[in-house]
């Protein structure tokens, strides 16, 4: 049978196996409140057997691994939800900047403008010649166009502002692929028993950032090295084990495009189409969809109403003349920034088109001609599957702009609470509790002082032993 040196090394195993299980679950304690910590387990294993004779015999008890507890599918599906979420609470930001001015439904509103608009020439019809009526026609649509180039104005402006955002989150993403990378070569040139706990876990929170950024899909190979990051859409690859991979933003602000190219790989090229979750998906959505396409419903607005006053006065007749103006009411566009009153009626009204006859001074048709253009029911070009009037047109861009608001808002709280609902599930499964660690601690404390008792006991049995031969015990 084993001897009582072999009793000491077994009591002393003890010893240290529940004093480094201990600090195990002291250092759980102590990160109870670090974000992102995973809480660790000590898994202690007996030492091998010895063979003494016939019999094998116990050689005590050492510390095998210190292991995270965690769950990879939970926190695969915690970063495709974080993903979503940062893409509809962006989405929901960006419209509801822009969503009260074209809302607004006060005098100063865009779609009482309009119809300020033609009410002046309902006004100017009860009396053609009439200077006053003539001149606030040109106010009108003066100010008819200032609320349509504030609008689009505003437009472009978010959607430059989108444009230049994407290329700080492209930054962004590369600064945390490159650390992530970085990590990876950290966790894997470990030369120790089990895993870089503290790694993984700073790994993991730098991942869910990047999921904060863009949607991504994780492939996580534990400590082999094969630790890899793509696009959502698997269109590229950001992370592979040791290295990254850097995604470059293109274009210019206030263009209806940016392009993101991933640089470095065999198969690179633009993955724009491909980049739709996360904070840089929305951005994308917004600087190349969303805002252009209000843009364009509001510019085919004024292109549909410039057009049709544009022919009306063209081949009408001002009050008394004897033959057509041969001028259009408005020049330029409001998508090239040039909308405005034709500078010659600017500067003399009396040539906008009252009468559809020469020398008619009391002629008022084609002064009520272009009144009722705001009650004509008819497609607008630019205006894909609508039909319906000017103010339908303007009420349709509006419910567009609210539903989508509406819309976002309710993905974005929807989301919250998904991840809200994982990231508990997360904490109960990864978290800390700090009464099952004050079992923890008691359960070894007892094994700690059982432990210290029966080292104390052998270290009797070997005094005794010493004396009975002769010898002192020291």
């Amino acid at each position: 049978m084993p001897g009582l040196t072999s009793s000491l090394f077994i009591g002393l195993s003890g010893l240290q196996a529940q004093q480094s299980a201990l600090n195990v679950v002291g250092n759980n304690i102590s990160n109870v409140n670090t974000p992102g910590y995973t809480r660790e387990v000590a898994n202690l294993t007996s030492n091998p057997s010895q063979v003494q004779g016939q019999t094998y015999f116990g050689s005590g008890v050492s510390l095998d691994t210190v292991m995270s507890v965690r769950d990879k599918f939970l926190d695969l599906q915690l970063t495709q939800a974080t993903s979503a979420q940062a893409k509809y609470t962006a989405l929901y930001a960006g419209i509801g900047t822009v969503s009260s001015t074209l809302g607004d439904t006060t005098s100063s509103g865009l779609a009482a403008q309009i119809q300020s608009f033609f009410q002046g020439f309902q006004t100017l019809a009860a009396n053609p010649g009439n200077g006053a009526a003539l001149t606030s026609v040109v106010g009108n649509a003066q100010s008819m166009i200032n609320s349509l180039q504030t609008n689009y104005s505003l437009l472009q402006q978010q959607q430059a502002a989108a444009n230049q955002t994407v290329g700080t989150l492209v930054t962004q993403v590369n600064t945390l692929t490159s650390q992530i990378a970085q990590l990876n070569q950290q966790i894997v040139g470990s030369d120790t028993t089990g895993s870089n706990n503290a790694a993984v876990d700073q790994r993991t929170t730098l991942t869910n950032q990047l999921a904060q950024l863009v949607g991504i899909n994780v492939i996580d190979g534990g400590n082999n090295g094969q630790y890899q990051i793509t696009l959502d859409s698997g269109a590229a690859t950001l992370v592979s084990g040791t290295s990254s991979f850097n995604l470059t933003a293109g274009g210019s602000p206030g263009s209806s495009s940016v392009s993101s190219v991933v640089s470095g790989l065999p198969s690179g090229g633009d993955v724009t189409s491909s980049i739709t979750s996360g904070q840089l998906g929305a951005e994308l959505t917004l600087g190349n969809t969303t805002y252009a396409g209000y843009e364009g419903q509001l510019d085919a607005i004024a292109s549909a109403i410039t057009g049709q006053v544009n022919t009306l006065n063209f081949n009408g007749y001002a009050a008394g003349a004897a033959a057509t103006t041969g001028k259009n009411f408005f020049q330029g566009s409001l998508a090239g920034g040039t909308l405005s009153v034709t500078a010659a009626i600017d500067a003399n009204p009396s040539l906008i088109a009252t009468a559809t006859t020469p020398n008619a001074p009391g002629d008022n048709t084609n002064a009520n001609a272009i009144a009722n253009l705001q009650f004509l029911q008819g497609p607008i070009p630019g205006i894909p599957g609508f039909t319906g009037t000017f103010s339908d047109a303007v009420g349709n861009l509006v419910s567009k702009v609210g539903t989508d608001s509406q819309n976002f808002q309710t993905q974005s709280t929807t989301q919250q609470n998904l991840v809200s609902a994982l990231q508990t599930q997360r904490d109960q499964v990864s978290g800390v509790s700090l009464d099952e660690e004050a079992t923890n601690m008691m359960k070894l404390q007892s094994g700690y002082q059982a432990s210290a008792h029966f080292l104390n006991v052998i270290n009797q049995l070997t005094a005794g032993l010493i004396t009975q031969f002769g010898g002192t015990a020291s």
